[in-house]
């Protein structure tokens, strides 16, 4: 009898009630809920550390281009012609050319550039990265190239020539490439950058909080704040442009004083008045264009809120 009484009473194994297995998932989920965005934000950090380091190992190159030809810009002529197409023989790695952030576009075929010394063609996995400096407006010039203009060594066809170092005013100030969504032959022009980019608020732009890597003519590269927002006439009716007036005035620029002209060649039909100084253009716009409002659509004139 007592031995029955014994067992009867003896402890029974521990075990976890549905309530503590419910607060401990809950727990767990509260800290995945913490701990998730961090991750994806230190995963953004990585890629755009990555993407600064292409940016300046191109600025390098872009560096070591000029000092071998003259201290010219590259140009801009020819079928399949890139500003990256002049300095692979000074990167030799394709994947310089990619930001991790950028992934859209197909496999496509590039052609040599225009100088004789590149290798091509070249076989890309997805359009590059990075865009060339032609200036705010895109063929309006104002940046590293010249206007388009008649090609007198080929008649019938049109080249863009470079720029002598000697003429651009503030070369550590002033974009040589950088981040950019355009395509093809691409560039950084305020009315190109975001030919393949649909976003509507700054937040939305490639690297952390819209900080865009950029490399200067002088060979440094950083990461530079942008704005974005609607501008009827633009490449994907959207503007990409530095947020800081200061650099706004030299970025796209080799004189700031210069006025810009609308090309005749290749047209636009961005609201910029035609003739207004280089250096004026980001402050004409950041004064002149409202913040969007809500609903506000392509095909306006308006910056998105911070």
């Amino acid at each position: 009898m007592n031995a029955l009484i014994t067992r009867r009473r003896a402890p029974r194994a521990a075990a976890f009630t549905l309530i503590e297995l419910l607060v401990v998932i809950a727990i767990i989920a509260i800290l995945a809920a913490i701990l998730f965005p961090v991750f994806a934000q230190a995963r953004a950090k990585a890629r755009s550390i990555s993407c600064l380091s292409n940016v300046r190992q191109a600025g390098i190159a872009f560096a070591m281009y000029v000092q071998d030809y003259d201290e010219t810009t590259p140009s801009g002529r020819g079928s399949g012609w890139e500003w990256w197409t002049e300095l692979m023989p000074y990167m030799k790695n394709i994947n310089v050319l990619y930001c991790p952030d950028r992934t859209d576009g197909g496999l496509y075929t590039q052609g040599s550039g225009t100088n004789g010394i590149s290798s091509g063609p070249y076989s890309l996995s997805h359009y590059v990265g990075y865009g060339y400096n032609w200036g705010p407006i895109g063929w309006r010039g104002g940046g590293l190239l010249e206007r388009q203009q008649p090609d007198p060594n080929r008649p019938g066809s049109t080249h863009i020539p470079g720029k002598s170092l000697a003429a651009l005013a503030n070369p550590a100030e002033t974009f040589a490439f950088g981040d950019t969504w355009d395509t093809p032959r691409m560039t950084v022009g305020i009315g190109f950058a975001a030919d393949t980019w649909n976003g509507t608020s700054n937040s939305a732009l490639r690297h952390t909080q819209g900080m865009l890597n950029y490399a200067f003519v002088d060979g440094h590269a950083k990461a530079v704040k942008v704005k974005a927002g609607y501008m009827a006439g633009a490449f994907n009716d959207r503007l990409i442009m530095v947020a800081d007036p200061k650099l706004g005035r030299t970025a796209y620029c080799a004189n700031a004083d210069e006025p810009i002209y609308k090309n005749p060649t290749s047209g636009d039909g961005m609201p910029i008045p035609d003739g207004m100084p280089c250096g004026q253009i980001v402050e004409h716009i950041r004064t002149t264009f409202p913040v969007c409002a809500d609903g506000a659509s392509p095909g306006s004139n308006c910056l998105f809120k911070d």
